[in-house]
């Protein structure tokens, strides 16, 4: 499990296709920081990443979508072969933005329409597990995924025809002398009033950060429980096409978000949405 007394850092994938690291803690927005390592240097273009709950490494996937990479992000070193390849046809049906949970395993979703799958990586560079999905079907397919930093449960935005809904899945592992088994079972929906759902990111250990919209109406970002419950304090200022969105374990760091008209922006506690990067994508903090 990751300290939750220390800092944690945004980070985000600059319009170069770079790793860069945000600091938040300032009224006025500093200039994102490279990271090291091939990722912050740009020798491997990323479209999407995930860091580590230690923010030691990370992963990200390449700008086909076709390979999860993993690299450390405090030290210089060659770049890794691919951990993991989608053999998808088009760049839209490959992998998954990646997720940590708080054991260092690593989640991805191949979201290609001839094996759908979801994938645990042991570690972060094991070799990958195939975890049992017995609910995702032909018509069904990940679009995104974070898994809480407990690990043992693991928010899904599921496409099923022209729905895509937010489901709260429990992870169970099972392991023998020989193989480890990991289940994603019992799905529930979390935004039952939600009609299409776009992006979600945990917010603690039970609550969640979700943008989507209620039929009819426009774009939202809301904070929900895991049990599907809101308040009425729960809706955040409103922000155009928003793509992705990363909350902090904490409620004193700000929410970091993607909007399609401003870039990356955040949203600290008691002010407005502040610009910190005019282009970019995947927004995250560790996790």
């Amino acid at each position: 499990m990751r300290d939750t007394g220390r800092e944690e850092h945004p980070y985000f994938v600059d319009e170069h296709g770079k790793l860069m690291m945000l600091l938040v803690g300032g009224k006025e927005a500093s200039a994102p920081l490279e990271v090291p390592g091939p990722f912050g240097k740009g020798t491997v273009p990323l479209s999407s990443v995930a860091v580590d709950r230690g923010e030691t490494r990370a992963a990200g996937i390449g700008q086909t979508g076709r390979e999860l990479l993993v690299s450390s992000i405090t030290t210089e070193q060659d770049p890794q072969p691919a951990v993991l390849t989608s053999k998808a046809a088009r760049p839209a049906d490959r992998l998954s933005a990646p997720s940590w949970d708080g054991r260092g395993d690593l989640w991805v979703a191949d979201r290609d329409p001839n094996a759908p799958q979801l994938w645990m990586v042991p570690g972060g560079t094991g070799h990958p597990v195939k975890v049992r999905t017995p609910w995702l079907g032909d018509d069904t397919r990940i679009e995104s995924l974070r898994v809480s930093a407990d690990g043992v449960r693991i928010a899904l935005v599921v496409k099923r025809g022209e729905r895509t809904t937010l489901q709260i899945g429990r992870v169970q592992r099972q392991t023998t002398d020989e193989e480890q088994t990991v289940s994603v079972l019992d799905l529930q929906p979390a935004a039952a009033r939600m009609e299409s759902v776009t992006a979600v990111s945990w917010a603690g250990p039970s609550r969640l950060v979700v943008v989507g919209k209620e039929a009819g109406g426009v774009q939202q970002i809301r904070y929900l429980q895991t049990d599907g419950s809101t308040s009425t304090t729960s809706v955040l200022p409103g922000l155009n096409g928003v793509t992705s969105v990363a909350a902090p374990h904490t409620d004193d760091a700000p929410v970091v978000a993607n909007s399609g008209d401003d870039g990356i922006v955040r949203l600290a506690p008691g002010t407005n949405w502040q610009p910190m990067a005019r282009k970019g994508s995947s927004p995250v903090y560790p996790g």
